[in-house]
């Protein structure tokens, strides 16, 4: 029984450390980790072992000359102004960009929403660093998605072959994740009235 639980522990363990590296690759942001949140990241982690949330690999052709791809450009120089990618930053982070809406493309034009989203599929597109809550609350804000695509950056040597990763839950997951985020939200809510509770009255309300 101990050898079970000691294999559950390291496959688990296997899937976080991936996640972290998955979710949260790109250290500009704030340099952040999926360790920050113990919480959502043992629940992502469960729901993906256990099958609830489909999660794949996939591989593709990184173009270096994808600045040159017109129709890629137009649709990143529309977008970029709306969310937090800046144009013009001459690094690898936003060819890594273009070349996932290149990905993507067949999946129709993205619009912005708060997010890069494919409303003919139902697909979101996240560029780098996302949490597992984000991710929970991703799901719950926007019914109607149905998967999101994880593009990792930056590559970590030119003889490894560029991936994106994609997630797909089922509905007993959608479940989860809708009963956790409303758990926190309602959590949250009460530490809040907790505190205003607990604030100093004006000195015009005291009466000595």
């Amino acid at each position: 029984m101990e050898k079970e639980t000691d294999k559950k522990y390291e496959v688990m363990k296997t899937v976080m450390d991936a996640l972290d590296d998955i979710l949260c690759s790109y250290p500009g942001r704030g340099h952040q980790t999926v360790y920050i949140d113990l919480d959502s990241l043992a629940l992502l982690a469960s729901l993906i072992v256990y099958g609830q949330i489909k999660a794949e690999k996939h591989q593709y052709e990184y173009n270096v000359d994808v600045d040159k791809d017109e129709e890629a450009v137009r649709i990143y120089r529309e977008l970029a102004p709306q969310t937090r990618w800046r144009m013009g930053c001459h690094t690898q982070i936003e060819p890594i960009r273009i070349n996932a809406l290149k990905q993507l493309a067949a999946m129709g034009t993205p619009v912005y929403n708060g997010h890069v989203y494919y409303a003919e599929t139902g697909s979101v597109l996240e560029c780098g660093e996302i949490l597992p809550f984000e991710i929970f609350q991703l799901f719950y804000d926007m019914p109607e998605l149905k998967k999101l695509y994880v593009f990792p950056y930056p590559f970590r040597n030119e003889k490894e072959q560029p991936v994106y990763f994609s997630f797909e839950p089922t509905e007993a997951a959608r479940k989860e994740m809708r009963k956790y985020v409303e758990k926190k939200f309602e959590e949250a809510h009460q530490i809040a009235e907790k505190t205003s509770s607990n604030v100093i009255p004006d000195v015009k309300e005291i009466g000595f």
